[in-house]
């Protein structure tokens, strides 16, 4: 008689994934950067994106003093990663960053591949 509509077939709008890249903006019609992106990933000279470990600051209570001090650390994102959060923002944040005193200018070049390497091979 009446289809049913809470199957589980149909996926519900609310679960679905989804990027909120803004394509064309109102005013000037341009590509929006996503401010989540730059709030929790950084971008290093030579192209990755680095990121802290998941659930860092998350019971604290729970984890030994050697998990603690590995959570701290770093998390490079893969190829395929890098690329979507790179059509995620704009060129403003694709281009290199200058900070003074920057806690990751050792991790700006990369001396193996030639586009980023400093000395000459």
């Amino acid at each position: 008689m009446f289809p049913n509509l809470f199957s589980t077939s149909v996926s519900c709008p609310s679960v679905q994934q989804t990027r909120s890249v803004t394509k064309w903006s109102l005013n000037k019609g341009k590509r929006k950067t996503v401010k989540a992106v730059v709030a929790r990933f950084y971008r290093l000279g030579w192209g990755a994106w680095i990121r802290p470990m998941v659930g860092r600051n998350k019971r604290h209570w729970s984890k030994t003093a050697k998990r603690k001090i590995r959570s701290e650390k770093h998390v490079f994102c893969n190829s395929t990663q890098s690329t979507l959060l790179d059509k995620m923002v704009t060129k403003y944040w694709r281009k290199r960053r200058f900070y003074v005193d920057d806690v990751y200018e050792p991790y700006h070049q990369r001396e193996e591949y030639s586009f980023s390497a400093v000395k000459p091979h």
